[in-house]
């Protein structure tokens, strides 16, 4: 007598691979995605040469500032005025709270930018509260 057998036959479950299938093909799409959006908050510039800091920093910057080589402003495709900045970047900290000790935006001037063009900026930053910034720089010698 089989039965001993048939009933072990009966208890296997099936293995259903199309639920993970579809999770590793939305989180694909969705690193792609963002990946293409994140090259969009980088304006094409000529950053200063420096060799900076050796460390990789995993660490979002949250906000990405672009001084153009015309002095303009340029944050996520969209030029701003000094004024309209100083509003934006006070919001961010007042938006932050306790949090805005860990705020560090990432300011990338152009090569050939004015140097008062990121005084500016930075005073700016300076101003809304922001504690800390980095300074974005071509990989040097």
């Amino acid at each position: 007598m089989n039965v001993g057998v048939r009933k072990a036959r009966e208890r296997q479950l099936p293995v259903d691979m199309t639920p993970m299938i579809d999770i590793v093909f939305q989180l694909l799409i969705f690193f792609l995605t963002t990946a293409q959006l994140a090259q969009f908050s980088r304006a094409e510039m000529d950053l200063p040469t420096e060799a900076g800091e050796q460390v990789e920093d995993a660490a979002e910057a949250g906000l990405i500032v672009n001084v153009m080589a015309d002095g303009s402003i340029v944050i996520a495709s969209e030029t701003l005025d000094l004024a309209d900045f100083e509003v934006m970047a006070t919001e961010l900290v007042i938006e932050a709270g306790d949090a805005a000790v860990a705020l560090r935006p990432l300011v990338r001037a152009d090569r050939n930018a004015p140097t008062a063009a990121l005084n500016r900026v930075l005073l700016a930053l300076q101003r809304a509260g922001v504690p800390a910034v980095r300074i974005a720089t071509a990989p040097g010698s």
